[in-house]
C-alpha cells in the first residue's frame, strides 16, 4: 500500500461569506480585497503544494463557527488563527491529490 502524502490545511471561503469575513478578521490586510483575486492565489498555492507531493485538505471557514472558535480559544481571528482551525479541522481527513 502507497504511503499517503503528507497533508496541508488550507482555509478556504465561499464567496458569500468572504466580505463579512473580511469584517471579522483582525489583519484583513493580509488578504486580497475581492473574492476573485482571493480564489485565484488560493487555487495557485493548492497547485503548488500538490506540485511538491503534498496532499491538500481544503478547510471551509465560516463566519459564525469560526468567530465562536476563536471566542472560545481567547484566541484573535487572525492568520495564525485561521491556520490552526484548518490544521485542526484537517486531521484524519482525505486529501486532495
Amino acid at each position: 500500500m502507497a504511503a499517503q502524502p503528507p497533508i496541508s490545511a488550507l482555509p478556504w471561503y465561499h464567496r458569500s461569506h468572504y466580505p463579512a469575513l473580511l469584517k471579522l478578521f483582525s489583519d484583513p490586510d493580509k488578504l486580497p480585497e475581492t473574492y476573485d483575486e482571493w480564489l485565484k492565489r488560493a487555487e495557485f498555492t493548492e497547485k503548488r503544494l500538490q506540485k511538491a507531493g503534498f496532499g491538500v485538505a481544503r478547510i471551509w471557514i465560516r463566519p459564525v463557527p469560526f468567530a465562536a472558535w476563536c471566542k472560545e480559544r481567547n484566541v484573535s481571528p487572525d492568520q495564525r488563527a485561521r491556520l490552526t482551525f484548518a490544521n485542526e479541522a484537517a486531521r484524519g481527513l482525505p486529501a486532495r491529490q
